[in-house]
């Protein structure tokens, strides 16, 4: 397959390379961002944290500016309608008139309804911008996304230890009051993040960018272990083992940075304390026994799972709504964001007529693209969009905007079209 020349580049690439930094540079800060952008400090919240940092908006805002401010294009609308085929058109009429009808006659908060649909159709806009407005981006540039997602990632962490050391937390504020989420388990989503952007540097020469590689790997197995969330060690497990399964000519590699990583964070997990019961690899492993797990179906899911899909029964065909779960979900769990699965999460919403979308959707995508892991850069987001997928079986990986967009990203890198030649690798 040819590649393209500097000189094909700049004359098909409708993003410059300096813009293309800065979208990928914006969305790898999106960890700081999440922080600062609703200023999630201390334990007195505003209205305005409220809003912003309970229902995860950082994120969304920080896409939105994206897809105004850098991937501007005042016909994307319109000129993706025009390439859609009839049976497109017919799936998202259906859709949005299934949509519609929750959202009038079924939804009870329509106020959370609307909030969450506007944060879907940005995250839309901003897909779709981006799939077609970068579709060439150097290699450097998305190698760079993964450095900087790192480094972003423990840079949070650190602004984390700050805010706890000037508002000292009280025993429940280890849970619920972590910046940039409202409860410690979905800060594994940042520890997945920085353990897969390890992969970017695995095989780049120098003992630097070995050691940089290793930090990250070791950070987020380390604050894996040390937070005692299972969800994300196992899906950094399953992006490992997809990694060496796709990548062959990364396995060795692989290998040694996984058992490094797994090293370091065991060494140093034995030693640190831990500020919560429900902190720590004692913990995780005494979730994983076979008795526990019986008895409590992995903290409780089977049971919400159960009472979901009941509830879910209700309202088969259209679902109950956007982001309608937290107040007609299961009354044990009335505040609740997601029912810890995706495909749930996706029948209570949007029903069997939004999953039969989606499932088409996601068809007509894969009769274009075609999955590429070839780079650095791709092996990073592989282990990211491998392991997010178990992630979102169990959790609410598929709720979440910071998981959601760094998924995105993933998908972008890891997808070509399948008609293309070639594309820049600089």
């Amino acid at each position: 397959m040819k590649s393209l020349t500097m000189s094909e580049y700049k004359s098909d690439n409708d993003l410059s390379v300096s813009r293309g930094l800065a979208v990928f540079g914006l969305m790898a800060l999106t960890p700081i961002l999440a922080v600062f952008l609703p200023w999630d400090f201390g334990p007195i919240e505003s209205d305005y944290r409220k809003l912003i940092a309970g229902n995860s908006l950082a994120v969304i805002l920080v896409e939105l500016f994206v897809f105004i401010v850098l991937l501007k294009n005042e016909n994307l609308i319109s000129d993706f309608v025009k390439k859609l085929d009839l049976n497109d058109k017919i799936v998202g009429s259906v859709f949005i008139l299934a949509s519609t009808y929750s959202l009038f006659y079924v939804s009870s908060v329509k106020s959370l309804f609307i909030l969450g649909f506007l944060a879907i159709l940005i995250h839309v806009l901003f897909t779709i911008s981006l799939f077609k407005n970068a579709k060439y981006v150097a290699e450097r540039t998305q190698n760079y996304f993964w450095i900087i997602l790192g480094v972003s990632v423990v840079v949070y962490t650190a602004l984390w230890a700050i805010d706890f050391l000037i508002f000292p937390p009280t025993t429940e504020d280890w849970i619920d009051r972590v910046p940039g989420v409202t409860n410690i388990r979905w800060a594994g989503f940042f520890w997945l993040s920085v353990f897969a952007a390890g992969f970017a540097l695995i095989k780049t020469p120098g003992a630097k960018s070995f050691a940089l590689a290793l930090f990250f790997g070791a950070f987020g197995l380390t604050m894996t272990l040390w937070t005692g969330t299972r969800g994300s060690l196992v899906a950094i497990i399953f992006g490992a083992i997809c990694s060496i399964i796709f990548a062959p000519t990364y396995r060795k590699s692989i290998v040694k940075y996984c058992i490094a990583s797994a090293a370091v964070a065991i060494l140093i997990n034995i030693y640190a304390s831990v500020p919560h019961v429900q902190y720590g690899i004692d913990r995780i492993i005494s979730r994983g026994q076979p008795a526990e797990m019986i008895e409590r179906g992995g903290s409780g899911r089977t049971t919400l799972w159960k009472h979901t899909a009941e509830i879910s029964l209700n309202h088969p065909v259209v679902g109950h709504g956007i982001d309608q779960f937290q107040k007609m979900g299961p009354k044990e769990t009335l505040g609740f964001k997601g029912p810890h699965s995706f495909l749930l999460q996706l029948l209570f919403s949007v029903g069997v007529v939004g999953i039969l979308s989606i499932l088409y959707g996601t068809s007509r995508f894969l009769q274009s693209y075609r999955l590429e892991v070839h780079r650095p850069h791709q092996l990073a987001a592989f282990v990211f969009f491998s392991g997010g997928c178990l992630y979102a079986v169990y959790d609410n990986f598929g709720y979440y905007p910071y998981p959601i967009a760094i998924f995105t990203l993933s998908v972008f890198m890891l997808f070509k079209p399948r008609d293309e030649a070639g594309r820049l690798s600089a």
